[in-house]
């Protein structure tokens, strides 16, 4: 007998886009920091560096403009009773928007004062458990509770909406893009996974195996 296949309500199913973009933002977030220290034993400027970091922070928030605007509205008419869980997201997203400009703002002036890498590398980590912290909040009180609400089949978190929502928001610089630049959100969010940075799809596929 075949296994019944898993409910489409599922949480482990619904708002995969959501996820997986929570997924490729604590991909870039976690090595900031080590990345940062690093530079301390470098004498070229930060300026990849930085650029990543930029692009990173614009994902960041565009993320949080979607769900601030599209998702958590959804809730708020459903669940009246959460409103003060989204308050918190809501308030928890402009903080950490805030805190992103200020390590912006930190990361460059590294190119002047090399002195204040692992001052500016605390901030990172700091930041980087704050934002795990409450992308956790969201996977574990609030997807549960849209997918309770959200129709089966809706557009609401989907991948499709969830990336829209960042190329829309205009953060990648298509003029010119560099090896660590990706161009679109699908290419942001696949970055790296064939093992090669920068280069999200395998050369070629791999030849039979020796009989």
């Amino acid at each position: 007998m075949s296994a019944a296949p898993m409910s489409a309500a599922s949480p482990l199913l619904r708002f995969t886009g959501i996820r997986l973009v929570h997924t490729a933002l604590r991909r870039d977030l976690d090595p900031m920091p080590k990345r940062i220290r690093a530079l301390s034993a470098d004498a070229g400027a930060p300026a990849e560096l930085l650029a990543q970091w930029r692009l990173l922070a614009r994902i960041l928030m565009a993320h949080h403009e979607y769900e601030d605007t599209c998702l958590w509205p959804v809730l708020r008419v459903a669940r009246p009773e959460l409103r003060l869980l989204l308050n918190r997201l809501e308030a928890d997203h402009h903080r950490i928007d805030h805190d992103l400009a200020a390590v912006t703002t930190m990361i460059a002036g590294l190119d002047r004062d090399r002195e204040r890498t692992w001052l500016v590398a605390a901030a990172v980590e700091a930041l980087v458990e704050t934002v795990d912290a409450h992308l956790r909040v969201e996977e574990v009180q609030v997807l549960p509770e849209l997918a309770a609400v959200v129709a089966s089949g809706g557009h609401i978190g989907t991948l499709g909406a969830s990336l829209s929502a960042i190329d829309a928001a205009d953060v990648f610089d298509r003029r010119t893009p560099g090896p660590r630049a990706p161009a679109d959100a699908i290419g942001w969010l696949l970055d790296g996974i064939a093992g090669i940075p920068g280069d999200p799809t395998p050369r070629r596929f791999p030849g039979p195996r020796p009989a």
